[in-house]
């Protein structure tokens, strides 16, 4: 695939959200759909959000769970960028989403500056802290019946998120939750998110490492800078989003406050 055809398919990605008209599978369309092809134009829709005055606030990890990734036959996790222009309140009106599931994380909130070498320790240690958040995952496709390709593609389908309030903690590895709405209740555990959500995190930054991603191509430059956020993956099945519905994120042991987002009726 050359630049143009990935800032093509990234440009039908960017119309497909705008209007909420879907589409066509990438992967149906090209047979050899690759890796680097799906890389390629996630990073040619990044680079629109930035022509278009977005500015990046940190990314969300895919497919974290190894159980679900063989359940599923994905070969790999995967990860998108999270930009200003989707972060949510409770109450927003969520009409700009076509197809929104909701699910639970917890979320990495960057106290230092971080690269591809930085270890474990190094990454609890410069926390700003963690926090429960909610995704929001809106494909741009006709449904969720996508390959893993074309989800990386699409930024891992991000769409819009919210961060409860920021706490330390000593051992995110350690956290439980309970996520649901006024039917359904599920309960999740973070080491569902490569065992503990600071080796998602230090797997993040290897692989923004291996693909140069850092400013100006130097791998020992900063990938996350202060403040910078990490959605670490989903810690239980995603529920669809309803108008008139309330969904909260709970920790079992109380230490990190609720998220709550409450979709208008």
């Amino acid at each position: 695939m050359t630049a143009l055809d990935a800032v093509a398919l990234a440009v039908e990605l960017r119309e497909a959200e705008h209007s909420r008209t879907p589409v066509e599978l990438f992967t149906k369309r090209f047979s050899d759909f690759s890796w680097n092809d799906a890389r390629a134009v996630a990073r040619s829709r990044d680079q629109l959000r930035l022509d278009d005055g977005e500015a990046a606030t940190g990314y969300k990890l895919g497919w974290t769970s190894a159980a679900m990734r063989e359940a599923l036959g994905i070969a790999r996790p995967n990860w998108g960028r999270l930009w200003d222009s989707q972060l949510v309140a409770s109450g927003d009106d969520l009409g700009r989403f076509r197809q929104a599931k909701v699910e639970p994380e917890l979320v990495y909130v960057a106290g230092t500056a971080l690269d591809g070498l930085s270890t474990i320790n190094e990454i609890v240690t410069g926390a700003a802290g963690w926090a429960l958040g909610l995704e929001l995952v809106d494909p741009r496709f006709p449904d969720f019946n996508f390959d893993w390709l074309d989800n990386t593609a699409d930024g891992s389908s991000a769409a819009g998120y919210m961060v409860g309030e920021v706490a330390q903690i000593d051992d995110p590895a350690a956290v439980t939750i309970v996520f649901g709405d006024d039917q359904d209740h599920h309960h999740g555990a973070a080491t569902a998110a490569m065992g503990n959500p600071a080796e998602a995190v230090a797997w993040l930054l290897r692989s923004l490492a291996a693909e140069n991603e850092s400013l100006g191509g130097d791998p020992m430059a900063p990938l996350l800078n202060p403040g910078d956020i990490v959605f670490t993956g989903g810690l239980t099945a995603p529920l669809d989003v309803h108008s008139g519905t309330t969904y909260e994120v709970t920790d079992d042991s109380n230490v990190l406050s609720p998220a709550t987002l409450t979709s208008p009726g």
